[in-house]
C-alpha cells in the first residue's frame, strides 16, 4: 500500500522547543511520524489501510515491524513509531487496527531512536500543502483549587493559514494539522 497524501498533527511547543522553524504552506521539508494510540487492538484482517477521521486522526490497520523496550513501529502504509514499549503481547509481525493520531517527531527519532539495532528508516521528506491551525474555542475548568484551560467539548473547528507562528498563534499553545504530499522515504534522519 503506498499513501501520497497524510494529515498530521503538530502542536506548538514541537517549534518552540527549537527542532524545527516554523513552517509554511508549500515547504519542502523532512521528518518522522509519531504515533499515539490507547485504541489500537489486534486485528483479525492482513490488509493495511489508513483513513483519515479529522485533525491527525486516523482508523488503520497495519503490521507491527519493529518492537524493543524503548519503542515500537507500525506499519500502515507509512511508518509511525510509538516511543513506548510495545503494548502487552505485541511484537514484530503483529497486525494491529483502530483509531491513531499522527503527529511530527518531537525528537525522539532523529535524536535517539535511530540508533537502536533493526530500528526502521522513518524519516519522510514531504510538501505542505495545506496548513489548519485549530480554532476549538477554550474553556475553564475548576478542579478544587486549580485552574485549567482545555478545548471545548464538541465539534472541533480548524482555519486555514499559510504559515504557523509557534509562539504567537493562539497565545503560544497553538494545534496544528499539516497537510502533506509524500515525496520520498523512509529514510534515516539526515544526521544518521
Amino acid at each position: 500500500m503506498s499513501l501520497r497524501e497524510i494529515s498530521i498533527g503538530l502542536s506548538a511547543w514541537i517549534i518552540q522547543d527549537g527542532n524545527y522553524g516554523d513552517f509554511r504552506v508549500g515547504q519542502r521539508t523532512r521528518f518522522a511520524l509519531e504515533l499515539h494510540s490507547d485504541r489500537l487492538e489486534r486485528a483479525q484482517s492482513t490488509e493495511p489501510f489508513l483513513n483519515h477521521l479529522g485533525g491527525g486522526r486516523h482508523r488503520g490497520r497495519g503490521r507491527v515491524v519493529f518492537a524493543a523496550q524503548e519503542a515500537w513501529v507500525l506499519d500502515c502504509g507509512v511508518l509511525a513509531f510509538n516511543d513506548q514499549p510495545p503494548p502487552p503481547g505485541v511484537r514484530e509481525g503483529t497486525w494491529m487496527e483502530g483509531e491513531l493520531s499522527l503527529e511530527i517527531d518531537p525528537f525522539s527519532y532523529f535524536e535517539r531512536l535511530f540508533k537502536l539495532p533493526g530500528m526502521p528508516a522513518l524519516t519522510y521528506d514531504v510538501r505542505i500543502e495545506e496548513i489548519l491551525l485549530e480554532t476549538t474555542p477554550w474553556k475553564t475548568r475548576q478542579v478544587g483549587r486549580q485552574t485549567f484551560q482545555e478545548r471545548a467539548a464538541g465539534r472541533v473547528s480548524h482555519a486555514p493559514i499559510q504559515q504557523t507562528d509557534a509562539w504567537a498563534d493562539d497565545g503560544g499553545y497553538a494545534e496544528y494539522v499539516l497537510r502533506c504530499a509524500l515525496l520520498g522515504g523512509p529514510s534515516q534522519p539526515p544526521h544518521a
